[in-house]
């Protein structure tokens, strides 16, 4: 009885350990095919689209840069989404702030597929990637190559907007921003428009109601303020709604004319005198401080309109993503 349930228990055991080791077996075949697929080119390029569609850029960067590194270890190999992975590693390096590397990959697609489905959209997100570090002449540059390709409409409407917006940098230039959105207009006027031109269209009309509503605006006068503080110091300052620096003002310059008037009634005539053009040097600032704060109350006044553009102009969820707004 006891040999019999010794030898059961012997069994027993040289099963679990079989079982054992077919399953390991197994799992290092399931590891090896694994390992074989994360190696293969289609695998990489499939998790480099999966981490930029979960926001990963840095790291679907890397992944698709290891895409392209199958294509310089092996130039025979055939790689049918080449060009597409160039534009896609350009796209996510500008999109995790990566702008040196992103515009040299950009322009490495260009060089090497000058004819590009993709080029349209790399000279895009170029000037994004200029007009985010301040380089707007670089930006515009590329936005205008793009006004006269056909092959791409929408990333032309989109680098039109973008020129319109530059183009209200400065005031003076709406005209030109005009024409570059009535053009985003006419361009979704053809029959072969799509969805997405006309939906930029309609962000090109309410911005150029936004840009017609620029002179309507309740601008502040500078003569006048200048002349309300020759007349009555501090008066220019209360017209630009600042009482407090309206009552400084009157109240700094009255100390100082009453001092003056004091000390030549008093028979000082030296500190009458120095008290005089301290007053007169001080008044003068006075109204060149009111026509100043008056221009600079209408570019503010400029600028937060033009701000409201940026929730229609923001092209976070478009292209390469640079949030159009107004800083002052």
């Amino acid at each position: 009885m006891t040999e019999s349930g010794d030898r059961g228990g012997l069994a027993t055991m040289m099963r679990l350990l079989l079982f054992t080791s077919l399953f390991v077996a197994w799992g290092s075949w399931i590891q090896d095919i694994e390992a074989a697929n994360l190696h293969s080119p289609a695998a990489v390029l499939a998790y480099a689209c999966g981490l930029e569609a979960q926001g990963d850029h840095g790291r679907a960067a890397t992944e698709f840069g290891r895409y392209l590194a199958f294509a310089r270890q092996e130039p025979t190999a055939e790689l049918p989404r080449l060009e597409e992975a160039m534009y896609r590693l350009a796209d996510n390096l500008a999109q995790a702030g990566e702008s040196d590397a992103a515009l040299r990959a950009f322009a490495a697609l260009g060089e090497r597929f000058p004819g590009s489905r993709f080029i349209p959209r790399a000279l895009l997100g170029m000037g994004y990637v200029y007009e985010r570090s301040g380089a707007t002449t670089e930006a515009r540059q590329r936005y205008e190559k793009l006004l006269g390709m056909e092959t791409d409409p929408e990333a032309a409407a989109l680098a039109a907007l973008r020129l319109a917006w530059l183009s209200l940098a400065q005031p003076g230039d709406e005209a030109m921003a005009r024409r570059y959105l009535h053009a985003v207009v006419h361009a979704a006027q053809g029959e072969k428009a799509g969805e997405t031109l006309q939906e930029y269209a309609g962000d090109a009309r309410e911005m150029l109601q936004e840009v017609e509503a620029l002179p309507r605006l309740p601008y502040k006068d500078p003569w006048l303020a200048g002349t309300l503080s020759a007349v009555l110091p501090g008066a220019g300052h209360l017209y630009l709604e600042r009482p407090q620096d309206a009552g400084l003002v009157l109240a700094s310059n009255g100390l100082l004319l009453l001092g003056t008037a004091q000390a030549f009634a008093k028979g000082i005539s030296g500190l009458g005198v120095a008290l005089a053009v301290v007053e007169l040097g001080w008044y003068s600032g006075t109204v060149f401080s009111a026509v100043s704060l008056t221009h600079r109350y209408n570019q503010q006044l400029r600028h937060e309109h033009l701000n409201s553009l940026g929730a229609i102009l923001d092209l976070d969820s478009r292209a390469a993503g640079v949030k159009m707004t107004w800083r002052y």
